[in-house]
């Protein structure tokens, strides 16, 4: 798994509602070298300074749609593919604000032969306009 390539400082954009920033989207790229069904996702929590927001408040974004966790747990024919960003959905009021922050993506994901899941942790500081 390499968590390296998992998240940009580039890759975090405001989600903005009839004017009223609702949140923020962090796309990640898998830590692992294939992709896997999204029902293999065992958990996802993005932490932002020092508040920890947990896979039941994000929604999840594939080429295949927009999806809750407990919705994910039975996919098993649709994937988050190796390469591809997906996009998870942070709900924030005031999204993410004009100055440097930490964020953390943590992605825990279910393989086998490794006896089950794996938490993965990447850091980028950075802002909304890509510092």
């Amino acid at each position: 798994m390499n968590p390296k390539l998992m998240l940009d400082p580039k890759d975090i954009e405001d989600v903005v509602v009839d004017g009223v920033a609702v949140g923020f989207n962090v796309k990640l790229r898998i830590p692992y070298y294939r992709g896997v069904c999204l029902s293999l996702i065992e958990d996802i929590t993005i932490k932002y300074d020092n508040e920890v927001y947990p896979k039941e408040v994000l929604k999840f974004t594939t080429k295949d749609g927009t999806f809750t966790f407990d919705e994910m747990a039975t996919m098993t024919t649709l994937r988050w593919e190796f390469g591809e960003k997906a996009t998870v959905f942070v709900p924030r009021k005031g999204g993410f604000y004009m100055a440097r922050h930490r964020v953390e993506a943590i992605v825990a994901i279910r393989i086998s032969y490794m006896g089950g899941a794996r938490p993965v942790s990447c850091v980028v500081t950075g802002s909304v306009a890509g510092d």
